[in-house]
């Protein structure tokens, strides 16, 4: 892979984490009716920080796995098929 390839799909990536955090925080405010929890502040109840957590990992991790599959599906797309004969080893 190429290293514009590595800086275009870091970029994505970095995109994609910032509209998935922003749709994360606005779905939680709609169904709550308040923002979500800071998790730093101790009087902030458990249950809902620990709701906000689970949330939004899966959310997140979500996010990241949907686009090392999409990344990997374009790069194999674009690479050259190995082909491997006995005592050789050649590009198509």
């Amino acid at each position: 892979m190429s290293i514009g390839n590595k800086i275009a799909f870091a970029i994505v990536g970095a995109v994609t984490a910032a509209v998935a955090d922003k749709v994360l925080n606005g779905t939680w405010t709609r169904l709550t009716g308040n923002k979500p929890p800071n998790l730093s502040d101790p009087d902030e109840p458990a249950a809902r920080t620990l709701a906000w957590i689970g949330i939004s990992g899966l959310v997140m991790a979500g996010t990241q796995i949907f686009l090392n599959r999409l990344g990997v599906s374009r790069w194999q797309a674009k690479a050259k098929p190995l082909v491997v004969q006995i005592g050789k080893t050649k590009r198509k």
